[in-house]
């Protein structure tokens, strides 16, 4: 179980940063959440974080360009921490919207792994998996960060 302490700080220090950094486009404040040695785990193998924040970074600029914006939000299915170290479940709503106001979200089941550095928690490991649906969205149990 989630020390709740930990859980606060883990939104305040992470999940509520990569929010914002998304509806700003802003690559830099996403890089914040992350450990420099980070690993981004997906169906299409591993890769360093660092490396992947300029892919990111890249759809940020194409996505500014367009007249788009982006926003994503967390919802978690199991959070275990103590003081030093978290690992947490769960599911991001990531959504992009046209210049005319059309919503295209994807919902997308995650793990990741944490580690508090410094007084500052960061993201380790993120693990993504294929993209859900609606439905497993709406229940998720934990609820929003």
């Amino acid at each position: 179980m989630a020390n709740e302490s930990s859980s606060s700080e883990i939104d305040d220090q992470v999940w509520s940063v990569l929010a914002a950094a998304v509806a700003a486009n802003d690559r830099d404040g996403m890089a914040a959440t992350y450990h420099p040695d980070a690993v981004l785990v997906s169906g299409e193998g591993t890769k360093a974080v660092a490396r992947q924040l300029e892919a990111w970074g890249d759809g940020m600029e194409k996505i500014r360009a367009e007249g788009r914006s982006a926003s994503v939000a967390f919802r978690f299915s199991s959070r275990q921490a103590d003081a030093a170290t978290a690992f947490e479940c769960g599911m991001f709503r990531y959504a992009e919207t046209t210049a005319d106001g059309v919503e295209e979200p994807s919902f997308v089941p995650f793990e990741a792994l944490l580690v508090k550095k410094d007084g500052r928690w960061l993201m380790v490991m993120e693990r993504q998996f294929e993209a859900a649906g609606r439905v497993a969205w709406d229940k998720m149990l934990l609820g929003d960060a």
